[in-house]
């Protein structure tokens, strides 16, 4: 692959399914993807968060340039999505389609942060039809990123009341992948950066088609659910 640097990565299950990937990308094309992030300004972001659960965020699903666009091909192209499949025993990744739900850049300011929250379950895409969300992947673009900036993603185990399991360091080209149903996840706590700086992360989500009308464990599809309480 051209982008994609480390491969020899194995899931953790504690407190669910997930794995930290340092050196995720090949470190030729890292000022390059940090130059094209720099040039996505908030007045091209489609999305800016609700303040009370997601303050400061902006989103961005356009306007990429070519390197960002090079790279979520690849991410979603047949040997990645391949690789996942294998890695997580899931099977039908839709590959391929740089249109699903969800997949951009993502910037949050100073004084921002994203409530603990479980992600929607599902969507009906005008060309697949209903669709399970299986996996999220964040790669975290944050060079010089400082302890007292805060901003870890934190991991929640729900069978240990209101308490963070694990926290992760949004460290540049830092890879989290994880299994996103009934996962709680967030970063609540506001960030604490200077003004012309950000927490800066190139997602994308990974689905399979619904073939039954209901969620994984039989039931009605969900939308996102937030957990103020858990810091």
């Amino acid at each position: 692959m051209k982008f994609v640097n480390n491969l020899d990565f194995e899931f953790c299950s504690e407190p669910f399914q997930h794995v930290v990937i340092d050196d995720f990308i090949k470190n030729e094309y890292i000022d390059l993807l940090l130059k094209e992030i720099d040039d996505l300004t908030i007045d091209k972001s489609y999305y800016y968060g609700n303040q009370n659960i997601e303050k400061n965020k902006y989103a961005f699903k356009s306007n990429f340039g070519e390197m960002i666009q090079e790279l979520f091909k690849e991410i979603n192209g047949d040997e990645f999505v391949s690789l996942l499949e294998n890695k997580t025993g899931i099977n039908g990744l839709i590959r391929n389609n740089l249109e699903l739900s969800g997949a951009g850049v993502h910037k949050i300011f100073d004084k921002g942060f994203l409530c603990m929250h479980k992600d929607f379950e599902g969507y009906t895409d005008a060309k697949y039809g209903l669709l399970d969300r299986r996996i999220n992947l964040l790669l975290y673009m944050n060079k010089d990123w400082k302890e007292e900036y805060g901003g870890e993603l934190c991991l929640y185990d729900d069978t240990k009341l209101h308490k963070v399991t694990k926290k992760i360091v949004p460290m540049l080209n830092r890879c989290v992948i994880f299994l996103t149903p009934g996962n709680i996840h967030g970063h609540p706590n506001p960030l604490n950066i200077p003004e012309n700086k950000s927490r800066q992360s190139i997602t994308t989500y990974y689905y399979t088609k619904n073939e039954t009308g209901k969620n994984l464990n039989g039931n009605e599809m969900q939308p996102v659910s937030w957990f103020y309480n858990i810091k």
